[in-house]
């Protein structure tokens, strides 16, 4: 879903951020739960490789 939210934010040409931060705020206002961040940034680095580290796509879980 942060994925998702980040790529509606991109405007058309730039690239598509987002970050750890992104998807515990998603976590937290969808389902409540508070993650940690290392729990959050590996979730995010799962969701990325498994649509291949788009090229569009810049995150901060690799970090």
């Amino acid at each position: 879903m942060a994925i998702a939210a980040a790529r509606r934010r991109a405007a058309s040409g730039e690239p598509v951020i987002v970050t750890v931060d992104d998807v515990s705020t998603t976590v937290f206002q969808h389902y409540g739960y508070v993650v940690e961040r290392e729990q959050a940034a590996a979730a995010l680095r799962h969701a990325f490789e498994a649509v291949g580290g788009r090229s569009d796509c810049m995150t901060d879980a690799f970090d």
